[in-house]
Order: C-alpha cells, then sequence, then structure tokens
C-alpha cells in the first residue's frame, strides 16, 4: 500500500470537536496530561494509488487521522479501500491473548440474522440497528485501551433480493470497493477498569453511501454483504497518536450474526416489521395509519401466517 496525505477536508464543528483531548481536557490543570494522552482520531479516508504496501509501513497520522507516507510516496488521488487493521488475524500477545469480547442483545441479533440482516444507507448516514455493544474481560485493570470498530465487505459479490424466493442471490461482481475507514469509540482511551465495569456501545456509528462524505460515516457500497469488526488496541505510554497501527498491541473480534447487506430501502418485509418491533425509537412506525395500504396488507398477511400459522391450516 503507497499512502500519500488527501487534501484537508472541512470538517463539521462536531467532528472537529471529536478528539480525546476535547473531551478530556477539563481544566487548566489537567491539559498537559489531556495532550499527552490524546489519541488522533482515524474515522477519515485514507489516499493510496495501490494497495500493495505493507501495513507496517505507514508512518504516521496527521491532524485529521489521515494516514500519510514517506515523501516519496507517487500516490495521488484514489483512496484507500483496503481495510486499515489486516483481515488476516495476527498472533497476540500473551497478555493481549487474555482479552475475551463478548456481543450484547445477541438473541436479538440472532433473529435480524436468521432473517437477514438489513442495514439502512444515506447520503447523510444513517445509525445501525440493531447496534454494536460489546464488553471485554481479562484487561489490565492498570492499562489503557483505544476500542475501535470496522466494518468490511464479506466477499466480492453484489446481490439482489428475489422478492419470489423472500431470499437474497448473488447478481454479479462486487462493486468498486470504497474508502476504507476506522471508527474510533469517542470515550477512548478507556482505562481497563473502566472496560471490566462497562458496556461499549457503537451507537454513534453512521453508514453512508456518499463517497465523499467528510464527517467520518463508514461508507458502503448498496446491495453488497458487510461484517462489523470490534478491535481493542492496548495504548502505549506517552504516545500521543497511533503511529503504525502494524507496530500496536491489538485484537480483533468478529461475531458473524451481524453480518448485514447494505440497502438503501429494505427488502425484506420481515426485517421491516422486525426492525420496527424491536427499536424503541421506531415507535411511530408501529401506528399502521402511517403505512401504505400494500404495507399494511404485506403486514398483516406476514402476521396471520407468521403469528398465526393455525389459522391458515
Amino acid at each position: 500500500m503507497e499512502f500519500t496525505a488527501s487534501p484537508k477536508p472541512q470538517l463539521s464543528s462536531r467532528a472537529n470537536a471529536f478528539s480525546i483531548a476535547a473531551l478530556m481536557s477539563s481544566g487548566g490543570s489537567k491539559e498537559k496530561e489531556a495532550a499527552e494522552n490524546t489519541i488522533k482520531p482515524l474515522e477519515q479516508f485514507v489516499e493510496k494509488s495501490s494497495c500493495s504496501q505493507p501495513l507496517g509501513e505507514l508512518t504516521s497520522l496527521d491532524a485529521h487521522g489521515e494516514f500519510s507516507g514517506g515523501s516519496s510516496s507517487p500516490c495521488s488521488s484514489s483512496l484507500c479501500t483496503e481495510p486499515l487493521i489486516p483481515t488476516t488475524p495476527i498472533i497476540p500477545s500473551e497478555e493481549m491473548a487474555k482479552i475475551a469480547c463478548s456481543l450484547e442483545t445477541k438473541e436479538l441479533w440472532d433473529k435480524f440474522h436468521e432473517l437477514g440482516t438489513e442495514m439502512i444507507i444515506t447520503k447523510s448516514g444513517r445509525r445501525m440497528f440493531p447496534t454494536i455493544r460489546v464488553s471485554f474481560s481479562g484487561v489490565d485493570p492498570e492499562a489503557k485501551y483505544i476500542v475501535l470498530m470496522d466494518i468490511v465487505p464479506v466477499d466480492n459479490k453484489r446481490y439482489r433480493y428475489a422478492y419470489h424466493r423472500s431470499s437474497w442471490l448473488v447478481a454479479g461482481k462486487a462493486d468498486p470497493p470504497l474508502p476504507a475507514r476506522l471508527y474510533v469509540h469517542p470515550d477512548s482511551p478507556f482505562t481497563g477498569e473502566q472496560l471490566l465495569k462497562q458496556m461499549v456501545s457503537f451507537e454513534k456509528v453512521k453508514l453512508t453511501n456518499n463517497e465523499l462524505d467528510q464527517h467520518g460515516h463508514i461508507i458502503l457500497n448498496s446491495m453488497h454483504k458487510y461484517q462489523p469488526r470490534v478491535h481493542i488496541i492496548k495504548k502505549k505510554d506517552h504516545t500521543a497518536s497511533l503511529l503504525n497501527l502494524k507496530s500496536e498491541e491489538f485484537r480483533t473480534f468478529i461475531f458473524p450474526e451481524t453480518v448485514f447487506t447494505a440497502v438503501t430501502a429494505y427488502q425484506n418485509q420481515l426485517i421491516t416489521k422486525l426492525k420496527i418491533d424491536s427499536n424503541p425509537f421506531a415507535k411511530g412506525f408501529r401506528d399502521s395509519s402511517r403505512l401504505t395500504d400494500i404495507e399494511r396488507e404485506k403486514m398483516e398477511t406476514w402476521e396471520s401466517e407468521v403469528i398465526c400459522p393455525q389459522a391458515h391450516k
């Protein structure tokens, strides 16, 4: 992978505030300590000409969390589309091997997975539901950790939904890959003690199909399947930024039940209903008066056939 810094995007005030320094500095006496503990956000996109350069050769992160290669890098305008954290698992150190990660609300994820989870993507960005929430064990209470998330393609295929079969079918080769991004949890770095006591929720992650997005949202192709991944990195003492991801001690956790298909509109009506029934923020949609006649008829048919199948025997 050969990398070069991209032009600095005009970030929103909210994005500019996304720095651990802003979160941690609460007084003049703590400013120095906050500066030393600052990690620069990694959610911004990365420039590349070809992803053949080993990850370990990345040299630094600029103020906006963009990787920049050496001055001799010939990269110019194309975006890095390979995962910024290797897809091939590395052998963790003995200390990192002790860390375990559990998916919260697994029962809900299982329900969606059984039907074939779909996630809406929009130009402005849409939050995920269900939300990725995890808990950790086996961490060092005295150490500090950075928790991140990314979403990688499951395969190199594009899909379509066959309504007559109520299933997803391969429709061809995947569209060109989009810029790879990492989402750093805004509360990072966590102490190990914090991770042992609390759940880490990625409810603020947003999915978009806008290739020019400048808000750090994760960019995906519609009608493609994706796998979310959770990463935990042990923060080195007196390190102000993540200079080289390959040299960091980290673990990657994958939960197969969180695989989803990115869509601009729900394809499976059962997914629509499960989202409405399960999402506490979708209460307004439970009012059937908001549905079209066709949507209401489909839901009533589903309820009679799935919830009360004996009526059709």
